[in-house]
């Protein structure tokens, strides 16, 4: 983010005309990546949530 902040202060109106396109797609790959790994957590959290609830659930139906 530093990088095309300080690309957009260099070249105010050059910015308009793809001068900073490097860091922007720079950028870009970095926050996919980030938002990536930001999924790949979320859904091995999730799994393990659903295999507690789903081993609780079991717990129940054996004392009934």
């Amino acid at each position: 983010m530093k990088a095309l902040q300080e690309c957009h202060a260099q070249y105010p109106y050059l910015k308009f005309v793809a001068a900073c396109n490097d860091q922007k797609h720079a950028l870009n790959l970095c926050l996919r990546e980030e938002r990536l790994q930001r999924t790949r957590k979320n859904q091995e959290a999730a799994k393990e949530k659903r295999r507690l609830v789903q081993e609780k659930w079991k717990e129940i139906d054996a004392d009934s």
